[in-house]
């Protein structure tokens, strides 16, 4: 279950949605590390983020095995998703507007992600069950599409920041909301260095 792949990558998106478009190392230029790379890493990532229990990544790596053009359909299925996520909130992000094209989109997705939808009722609460017993590989999917339906619903539009340094989305639980990187030590360090240098610099000419 676990992997030295997923060591290095941090979860500072403060949501399951936005760890998961954080999947790719960097936004601000070509990525050269994506964590998915096929749906084991997509397993072993929810396994990190705890989107899956042993339980359940038990159940999907017996599936997987099974059914391969299935865990390959559902891998491209959320690589997809991912770039619309991104798109979507990097706009919200920057205080932009989402276009028509890129709501259609996000649309379609909760369509697909929302199709088995069903309310469990209890006393005096509900349970939302978004499961499909029969297309089992399509659960990271939908957790992920209900996350960032979750966010659009339920959170401070003001909260939710791309990172300058890397690209990240995160959304800014800080009590003062003034939260800029996604993580002080990765980014934040990097842009302090950054500007030491070229304070030294103009300082010697």
């Amino acid at each position: 279950m676990k992997s030295e792949k997923f060591n290095n990558l941090f979860l500072d998106g403060g949501a399951l949605a936005f760890d998961f478009i954080n999947t790719v190392n960097t936004r601000k230029q070509p990525a050269n590390t994506d964590y998915l790379e096929n749906f084991e890493d997509v397993l072993k990532w929810g396994s990190k983020t705890n989107m899956l229990l042993p339980e359940r990544f038990k159940v999907l790596s017996e599936e997987k095995a099974l059914r391969p053009r299935l865990a390959k359909k559902a891998l491209s299925q959320l690589i997809n998703s991912r770039e619309i996520l991104y798109q979507l909130f990097a706009a919200i992000a920057n205080n932009r507007k989402p276009d028509n094209r890129l709501a259609d989109d996000f649309n379609q997705l909760l369509s697909d992600a929302f199709v088995d939808l069903k309310i469990e009722f209890y006393d005096r609460s509900v349970k939302i069950d978004l499961s499909d017993k029969k297309k089992s590989l399509s659960e990271p999917f939908k957790s992920v599409i209900k996350s960032a339906y979750d966010i659009l619903t339920a959170e401070d539009f003001t909260r939710i920041k791309e990172c300058p340094g890397c690209g990240w989305i995160f959304l800014d639980k800080t009590k003062n909301g003034k939260r800029r990187w996604c993580n002080m030590k990765v980014c934040g360090s990097s842009d302090k260095a950054s500007r030491y240098y070229y304070r030294k610099r103009k300082t010697n000419k």
